[in-house]
């Protein structure tokens, strides 16, 4: 299995995002194969929900290799990774080289797919302010996209896409193409219906509560979501929104909310995922401004919590949106739509309840377990057709 999560072992304890070790735990209890993860040295990243377990309590082994600041495997590394992928029986994953190396080995590989050409551009360009440069870096990702992305999609065992966009855009490229939704919300942690009701039977008499978790980073689109709920309180409506996370935005987005009365933006560090789970659920509206149209966990996971969605019309939550009936679709960039669309449901307690119960009904119908399941039984089958 091939991450692109950071990774990092040292004096005998295993480091890493909780999220990549819960899942590598779900697939050695159900894999029929041994499990071998090779992940790039994690350095400071930024992971917000760290844990170390001793490696010899790991049901999987571990391989780390060293990178340099272009996130490329050291030279010296390469025979490393070339050893483990020429050894493998299947590879799943993909980066740093790896599917070239099980083709050249006659190893069968599938992809693991996130991002369409668009929104490669966009996180590539992302940052670059001088327009020849952005576009040199953007002819670049079109061109190492079309001459080896798409030509290894073409030879991949199967592909497995996570989220709306990229299984639209790649699914011509190769029949075997598996659509799921990826989140950490197992079944015990979507919120019961007699909760959200009980919810629901008191918002009339507080102020409803807007919420955004994940990494405050232009492409997240926090700073956007800050003034949209500028917009609210200036309109004199009786809102609080709360954001948990952290990124390189907090100083802007601190800069954005003190231009309303105190308290009604709170700015929160990051928590434990299980901890915003309970968070989440004393909230009205989850607020998500996402310019790029990554297939983001927020989606699904807010829904687990019964909240519905008033977000930016990118390609994932315009699809999502319209499939789930749990939400509202703004302009790109447009934060006072946002705005509206809060003021909307403020005033229309019918249609919040209605969204907040789709939402949940959603999150039910693809919780992590049947999602990942999904994957679980298509790696087993195409396991089974290795020799």
């Amino acid at each position: 299995m091939v991450h692109l999560n950071g990774a990092r072992i040292h004096d005998g304890v295993f480091k890493v995002d909780r999220k990549f070790h819960s899942g590598m735990l779900a697939y050695a209890e159900r894999i029929r194969a041994p499990l071998v993860t090779v992940n790039p040295e994690a350095g400071d990243d930024g992971t917000m929900d760290l844990i170390e377990v001793p490696v010899s309590q790991l049901p999987y082994r571990v391989v780390t290799f060293k990178i340099d600041r272009a996130r490329r495997p050291l030279q010296a590394e390469s025979p490393r990774i070339r050893h483990e992928i020429e050894q493998a029986q299947l590879v799943y994953g993909n980066g740093f080289g790896t599917a070239e190396i099980a083709r050249r080995a006659g190893v069968p590989y599938i992809l693991i797919l996130e991002y369409d050409l668009k929104t490669h551009i966009t996180v590539n360009t992302g940052g670059v302010r001088n327009p020849i440069r952005r576009a040199i870096r953007a002819g670049k990702t079109a061109w190492d996209y079309r001459f080896r992305s798409v030509p290894e999609m073409r030879r991949a065992h199967s592909l497995h896409c996570n989220g709306y966009p990229i299984y639209d855009a790649t699914r011509s490229y190769n029949p075997h193409s598996l659509l799921y939704l990826d989140s950490r919300m197992s079944r015990d942690m979507i919120m019961p219906r007699r909760q959200l009701d009980d919810r629901l039977a008191t918002r009339a008499g507080r102020p409803m509560r807007l919420l955004f978790s994940g990494r405050y980073e232009r492409m997240k689109g926090t700073d956007d979501a800050v003034r949209a709920a500028v917009e609210c309180v200036r309109r004199g409506l009786d809102i609080e929104m709360h954001f948990y996370g952290q990124g390189s935005l907090r100083p802007e987005m601190e800069r954005i909310a003190g231009e309303v009365s105190a308290g009604r933006i709170r700015i929160h560090d990051a928590v434990p995922y299980t901890e915003l789970v309970t968070i989440s659920r004393t909230f009205d509206l989850f607020v998500c401004c996402h310019i790029q149209n990554d297939p983001s966990c927020t989606y699904l996971e807010s829904f687990g919590a019964g909240l519905p969605i008033v977000g930016y019309d990118n390609r994932m939550w315009r699809r999502l949106s319209e499939t789930s009936g749990a939400g509202s679709v703004a302009a790109m960039g447009r934060s006072d739509q946002v705005a509206d669309d809060v003021q909307r449901l403020m005033s229309d307690h019918m249609s919040l309840a209605d969204m907040s119960h789709k939402a949940l009904a959603f999150a039910q119908t693809h919780s992590y377990e049947r999602e990942f399941g999904k994957r679980i039984d298509a790696l087993n089958e195409a396991i089974s057709q290795t020799p």
